[in-house]
């Protein structure tokens, strides 16, 4: 009888699937990359947080106890402080730069799945046309059934009055 419904853009409908996803693929790629980088610099940031305590601390001991020997050990961690401020600030524009690379695969990510929404949509409103399209001709097949049941009935009416 009726055979299934037979999407004519089905192999189109594919590959925009297909690179739909190799779109979702690399966005989430540069989303674990700017992860990544996000720690980095937070681990840094407390690295940064936690020496310049500790700096306070020797600075206030040493002013408290007269300490001037120790003059030399609060340089170092002054020189690893101000080292540990360019590794983030390193840190920060690596991220910037993986934020913005992120942003570029959004881009192309909607645009992937704009390109296959639009022949989805398609094959939706197709798909739709010929379901109906399905019904109406059942239903022609079914009203002529019942016409035909009719004009048997009617058929068989006459010539049950005639033989009376």
């Amino acid at each position: 009888m009726a055979r299934g419904f037979r999407f004519r853009l089905q192999p189109v409908l594919d590959q925009r699937e297909r690179v739909e996803e190799q779109h979702q693929a690399r966005f989430a790629e540069h989303e674990r990359e700017r992860l990544a980088m996000q720690q980095h610099l937070q681990a840094i940031q407390a690295d940064i947080a936690g020496s310049q305590r500790d700096l306070r601390e020797r600075l206030a001991r040493g002013s408290v106890e007269g300490d001037h020997g120790g003059l030399a050990h609060v340089r170092m961690q002054a020189n690893a402080s101000l080292h540990l401020t360019m590794k983030a600030h390193q840190a920060a524009l690596t991220l910037a730069g993986a934020i913005k690379r992120m942003e570029a695969q959004r881009v192309e990510l909607l645009k992937a799945s704009a390109a296959r929404k639009a022949v989805q949509l398609l094959k939706d409103k197709q798909h739709e046309a010929w379901r109906l399209e399905q019904n109406k001709r059942e239903m022609a097949v079914l009203d002529e059934i019942t016409s035909m049941r009719e004009a048997r009935r009617l058929q068989a009416e006459m010539a049950e009055e005639e033989t009376q």
